[in-house]
């Protein structure tokens, strides 16, 4: 009897206590909760939160709310942090209502409390404020602006037709993450176009949520190859001498006789000439001296394009090293046995209408980037350059070619296309200048055989070299 008397008061000891722990909760210092503060972001707003470590019996919290798609959301952290994301939103809100509750050393959750939250627009959302989408050569290209703190991905169509069907239809061309700060993104279109695209951009929240839509037509920009008299090209560096440039064969005139595959190197190289290579080389220390084309009148400038050799199997001039000594010294200095080592894998391409040669590049109008890993692996196979001479080993080279092999073998070159650029009344902005900085070449070969080629700068003397240069411009109506 005594026995089931004491079991029923602990029952009903513990039906109290846990009656009082679910209403109550354990007991919270009011400081922490004073400590509580809420800073709007990009698609929610953090909670800053502070709990001194072994204090108290206090190891968390936790905050409870519903997000934009009408989903409950809790988030909890511990003593170890001092702040937490409450995301899940697209339009900036106010008063966004949200419950905080603390963790105790035993897991168990106190008593919770409202407060309200305020955010900003999300990365999707925001994304339309400063969406431009633009003409550009053979295509469009799509601008924005973008928050520090992103989350969501961006898509961009255009309409055109389906290759399945044959039907007119939207077709994908890009779906990439938001970028921080923004971007600039630029497409040509494999399928041509007559006189206008149509283009569609898309943005979804980090959960796959559609946000927003924008759609617009475009005219279709055309260009026109300017000839060599149409415009001037000097260079403000240092280029080889006249000794060296009659010997090799190298120097401006080749950049404008037509030959944009090295066909001129080709015969030269058969008829016992190989060191006559037809070509344009600039340096030493050419890194970061200006390449200058004068256009003689203001233009909009469309592209400008730096040819390399296609792909023959013709080796150049290797360092010395102790089995061998170069037979030609200076050659070994330009090229450093590969050919990509004086290719353009950084370089920028400014337009400007004051003097070009003694303006501030940072005051210039920015129309083209380049900027790649200048490693073999990840730079230099990936790249405009990946098929030039001398890379036999991971492409088709043109051993003993005939005409017709050359003549289907497509050209190798850098094309430079301009960002199309327009003033505060939509009209483009023109340049009688451009300028184009090399700041590196593709370097060194990783793993590479013989040992002594894995581990040296290919390109010490700062050369830089391209067959050919072509320069187009929009085309007059």
């Amino acid at each position: 009897m005594i026995r089931k008397l004491l079991f029923i008061a602990l029952v009903g000891i513990g039906f109290f206590a846990c009656q009082d722990d679910d209403s109550l909760g354990f007991d919270v210092p009011v400081e922490f909760e004073r400590e509580l503060s809420f800073e709007p972001i990009p698609g929610g707003a953090v909670m800053h939160y502070y709990l001194p470590q072994g204090t108290t019996n206090v190891f968390g919290i936790q905050a409870r709310y519903t997000d934009a798609q009408g989903i409950e959301v809790k988030k909890s952290a511990t003593y170890l942090n001092d702040s937490i994301q409450l995301l899940g939103f697209n339009e900036a809100r106010t008063n966004v209502p949200v419950w905080i509750s603390f963790i105790s050393d035993n897991m168990e959750l106190s008593e919770e409390k409202e407060y309200a939250f305020d955010t900003e627009d999300s990365a999707p959302i925001a994304f339309f404020d400063s969406l431009q989408i633009r003409p550009f050569w053979g295509g469009f290209s799509v601008a924005y602006t973008a928050p520090e703190t992103v989350n969501g991905m961006v898509h961009v169509f255009y309409l055109g037709t389906n290759p399945m069907t044959q039907q007119p239809d939207s077709i994908l061309i890009s779906s990439q993450s938001i970028m921080s700060g923004g971007d600039t993104l630029n497409f040509v279109l494999q399928q041509s176009q007559s006189e206008n695209t149509t283009v569609i951009v898309r943005t979804e929240d980090y959960r796959g949520y559609r946000v927003g839509q924008a759609m617009q037509d475009i005219p279709v920009l055309f260009m026109d190859t300017l000839q060599a008299s149409d415009f001037e090209f000097r260079f403000m560096g240092e280029e080889p001498n006249e000794e060296y440039q009659e010997k090799y064969a190298f120097g401006r005139q080749y950049l404008f006789d037509g030959d944009k595959k090295g066909t001129t190197w080709l015969a030269n190289n058969a008829n016992s000439q190989r060191y006559k290579y037809a070509t344009y080389v600039a340096g030493p220390t050419a890194f970061g001296e200006r390449f200058i084309i004068d256009l003689k009148e203001q233009r909009v400038p469309a592209t400008v394009r730096l040819y390399a050799y296609i792909n023959f199997d013709i080796p150049f001039p290797a360092p010395s090293y102790p089995s061998m000594i170069s037979p030609e010294p200076f050659l070994t200095d330009v090229f450093s046995h590969r050919y990509f080592s004086v290719l353009p894998a950084k370089v920028k391409l400014y337009g400007t209408n004051e003097n070009p040669e003694t303006v501030d590049l940072s005051s210039c109008t920015l129309l083209f980037e380049l900027d790649d890993d200048v490693s073999y692996d990840d730079g230099f196979r990936k790249s405009w350059a990946a098929e030039t001479t001398g890379e036999n080993e991971y492409g088709e080279s043109l051993t003993s070619p005939t005409q017709e092999d050359i003549d289907n073998t497509d050209p190798v070159y850098l094309d430079m296309l301009c960002n199309y650029n327009v003033d505060a009344a939509g009209n483009p902005l023109e340049f009688q200048y451009l300028i184009f900085v090399v700041e590196d070449t593709y370097n060194v070969r990783e793993g590479s055989k013989p040992t002594w080629e894995a581990s040296i700068d290919l390109n010490n003397g700062e050369y830089v070299s391209f067959h050919e240069l072509e320069v187009c411009v929009r085309a007059e109506d």
